[in-house]
C-alpha cells in the first residue's frame, strides 16, 4: 500500500539520519517543541549500535511522538518494542551498514518524492565510510537523490564539526552541494528547526485526510496528486476551486461555491465523520427557488444528485437511504485542503 492510506510504515517527507541515540533524543524534543504536528510527517533513520538502549529508547520516542516512524537495529525477537508501537517502527538490517548500495536503497524507500533528507555527516557505525574520510557519506545523499526518476528529495547535513568548508568544502561542491546545506548541531532552535519548517511548508503545503489514517502531508506535484487518485475512489481538493478525482471519477474542476461543489464536499465530509448522509431536503432547498414546495425540493435533488452520478464510473456509488444522499459502502473518499 502506498503512503496514502498507509496506516503502518510508509514513506514520509521528513527522514532524520542519525548515529547517536542522544542526538536523536535532543533533535526530537526540540522539532516537538516547535511543531508536535511534524513529528507525524517524520522517519528516524538511527544508526546506533544494536542493544537495549537503542530499543529502550526508540521504544520511547515512538511512545511520546504519536505518529512517529523509528528505523533501528532493535533487538528481536524478545527485546523489540511493545505490540502497539510496531507499526511503526522498522528493524534494520546488519547488512545495510556494510554495503554503500543497500544503505542508500533503504534510505530511499523511506523517503517521499520531493522530500528532505536531514543527514549527520559523521555516520561512525557505516562500516564502508573509512574513518579518516568520514564525510564521504555526503555521497551517500547523491546516490539518493539519483534514485528517483522524478521531484528527487533535497538533502540537508548536520554537523559538529568547525571549519569543514576547509575539511570536505570541495567534497560537498563536487557532490552538488552547497557548503550552506551543512547545519550547526549546536543550532537546533536557531537554524535547523527553522529551516526543516520552512521547507516542508513550500514543499507540502498540502493536507490530506482520509477515514482510515491520520493526516498526510501532500506536495502540489502532478506525481503527489497521481498518487493520491490512484489510492482514493473520490479526493476532493479543496482551493480557490474544487478540483474532484479519483478511481470513479475522471478529474473534474468546479467554482468554488457552485452547487456541484457544495454537494460533492458534503458527500465525502460525511463520509469522513461516517455521517448518517446528506439530507434529501437539504440538498432539494439549496437547489430550490425560495418557496419551493416538498415535492419540488424532492424532485431538483434527486435530478441533481443524478447528475453527479452520472459522472462517476459506477453511479451506485452514491446511494440514498433514509432520505439521505451518501457514498456507497466501501467507497474510499479523501478530502486535500491548505495546511496553512
Amino acid at each position: 500500500m502506498s503512503w496514502v492510506g498507509s496506516t503502518g510504515f510508509a514513506r514520509r517527507p521528513l527522514v532524520v539520519a542519525e548515529d547517536h541515540l542522544h542526538h536523536v533524543s535532543e533533535l526530537l524534543a526540540v522539532l516537538a517543541e516547535a511543531d508536535a504536528g511534524l513529528l507525524a510527517q517524520t522517519t528516524v533513520l538511527c544508526l546506533d549500535r544494536p542493544g537495549p538502549d537503542t530499543t529502550r529508547l526508540a521504544a520511547s520516542w515512538l511512545e511520546r511522538h504519536p505518529g512517529l516512524q523509528v528505523a533501528a537495529r532493535f533487538e528481536r525477537p524478545e527485546g523489540d518494542v511493545p505490540e502497539p508501537l510496531r507499526p511503526r517502527r522498522a528493524v534494520l538490517d546488519a547488512a545495510l551498514f556494510e554495503s554503500a548500495n543497500r544503505f542508500a536503497k533503504a534510505l530511499a524507500g523511506l523517503l517521499r518524492p520531493g522530500g528532505l533528507l536531514l543527514q549527520d555527516i559523521q555516520l561512525a557505525t557505516l562500516a564502508f565510510i573509512p574513518p579518516d574520510r568520514w564525510w564521504e557519506s555526503i555521497f551517500l545523499a547523491t546516490t539518493v537523490r539519483g534514485m528517483f526518476a522524478e521531484n528527487p528529495p533535497t538533502c540537508r547535513f548536520l554537523s559538529n564539526k568547525r571549519g569543514y568548508e576547509a575539511t570536505f568544502g570541495r567534497d560537498l561542491l563536487d557532490a552538488g552541494f552547497d557548503p550552506r546545506d551543512v547545519m550547526d548541531k549546536s543550532e537546533l532552535r536557531g537554524m535547523v528547526v527553522p529551516v526543516v519548517r520552512s521547507f516542508l511548508d513550500r514543499a507540502f503545503p498540502l493536507a490530506l485526510q482520509t477515514l482510515e489514517s491520520g493526516e498526510k502531508w501532500v506536495a502540489r506535484t502532478e506525481e503527489d496528486r497521481r498518487e493520491v487518485e490512484s489510492e482514493l475512489d473520490l479526493v476532493v481538493w479543496q482551493g480557490s476551486a474544487v478540483e474532484i478525482g479519483g478511481r470513479l471519477l475522471p478529474r473534474l474542476s468546479c467554482k468554488a461555491g457552485s452547487q456541484e461543489a457544495v454537494t460533492w464536499i458534503e458527500l465525502v465530509e460525511d463520509r469522513l465523520r461516517d455521517g448518517d448522509g446528506v439530507p434529501v431536503l437539504d440538498v432539494g432547498a439549496r437547489i430550490a427557488p425560495e418557496g419551493a414546495g416538498r415535492a419540488e425540493l424532492t424532485n431538483l435533488a434527486a435530478r441533481h444528485i443524478h447528475g453527479l452520478r452520472a459522472r462517476l464510473r459506477e453511479g451506485g456509488a452514491i446511494v440514498t437511504a433514509h432520505h439521505a444522499y451518501r457514498l456507497g459502502e466501501g467507497v474510499r473518499v479523501g478530502r486535500v485542503t491548505h495546511r496553512r
